[in-house]
């Protein structure tokens, strides 16, 4: 697949974005974040700056919650492809998403609009 996976605990001092300039790139395939609650200042900054396909993230909170950073994430014209509900916390919810400009290449149709 000639990618680079980064994996494994990541210091506190070391921003994704750091990696990203470490390793040159601009953009990113498969982005997975399970952060804890650090998707609410974390994500919007990353996907500004970096072209990202696809995002599997958990986010935490009330629905509320979810559907703010939801509507945070679709602005950068994703779109959700599935939903999982974390069995082992009851205020988590998994999304995975792709971005509109990843959808031909891997033959996706949109069905519905995105969140408003």
């Amino acid at each position: 697949m000639n990618g680079q996976l980064f994996s494994g605990r990541i210091p506190d001092q070391l921003p994704i974005s750091e990696m990203m300039k470490k390793s040159g790139k601009k953009s990113v395939e498969l982005m997975k974040i399970d952060i804890e609650g650090g998707e609410f200042t974390g994500l919007e900054p990353f996907i500004k700056e970096y072209s990202v396909c696809q995002i599997f993230i958990e986010i935490h909170g009330i629905p509320a919650k979810h559907l703010q950073m939801l509507q945070t994430i679709v602005k950068y014209k994703f779109r959700i492809f599935n939903v999982d509900v974390n069995p082992l916390c009851l205020h988590c919810c998994e999304y995975s998403l792709i971005n509109e400009k990843c959808m031909e290449q891997f033959g996706v149709t949109p069905l519905d609009i995105m969140i408003p």
